[in-house]
């Protein structure tokens, strides 16, 4: 039996639950994001491309890739970072450069601009803080995102040799327990930028409980955060 495969009995047999949440999270966010391009110029190919972001993660981490997994999540924020930022902006040009390649914007830079939108602003005044998108101390994008980028950038502590305590992979139940935990993080945030750059997204009903179980990295401001972009009746 390779390792792989051990792993993989042994996470659907401890963790089945965890598991099928990621799966339930994933469908729930195919069943927000735009269908057709039309629908949003936006949202449409950086909310697919996440989509497969949320896919493939919870099946490599299944197979006890935790570290990999986990810089999977950092590309679908990244992304839609960048596309809400472009939407708010209406800023076609240099949406077009980056979906074209020819630029490369930085996650800071996008999240300032979120944060200087008139719209978002009061929304940002009502979390109190430096909300969703401040700084000094960091705001929720700018704190999971600095998470997840000691995965990405493989900082000690943070590779699979650290999670492990061997060669591998072998499963580690707290290893994948911390990626169930980063993957609910970033799913919820996505759903918000998603709905900041294509207001006609409609938060799926079995997906409420994400706001409810944040890590602390979301410093107390998932219910709020819900209830300001998911407000009741605004729900499938």
């Amino acid at each position: 039996m390779s390792l792989p495969t051990d792993v993989l009995l042994r996470t659907t047999d401890y963790q089945s639950s965890m598991l099928e949440d990621c799966h339930d999270q994933w469908a729930a966010w195919i069943e927000t994001t735009p269908l057709e391009p039309a629908q949003s110029a936006y949202m449409f190919e950086p909310a697919l491309d996440s989509a497969d972001e949320f896919h493939a993660a919870p099946f490599i981490a299944a197979h006890g890739w935790y570290r990999q997994a986990t810089a999977g999540l950092r590309n679908a924020l990244e992304a839609m970072s960048h596309a809400a930022a472009f939407a708010v902006r209406n800023d076609v040009q240099h949406f077009t450069e980056w979906r074209a390649g020819t630029l490369e914007p930085k996650l800071g830079n996008s999240a300032d601009l979120l944060a200087a939108d008139a719209n978002l602003a009061h929304r940002e005044q009502q979390l109190g803080g430096a909300g969703l998108f401040g700084r000094n101390p960091d705001g929720v994008v700018r704190e999971i995102y600095a998470h997840l980028c000691r995965y990405a950038h493989s900082q000690a502590g943070h590779v699979n040799a650290d999670i492990w305590q061997s060669n591998g992979p072998v499963w580690v139940g707290r290893g994948f327990t911390q990626f169930w935990i980063d993957f609910c993080d970033t799913v919820g945030l996505c759903h918000i930028l998603l709905k900041i750059g294509y207001p006609g997204a409609v938060f799926p009903d079995d997906a409420r409980p994400l706001f409810g179980a944040f890590s602390e990295r979301w410093n107390n401001l998932g219910p709020a955060a819900e209830a300001i972009f998911f407000p009741p009746g605004n729900q499938s």
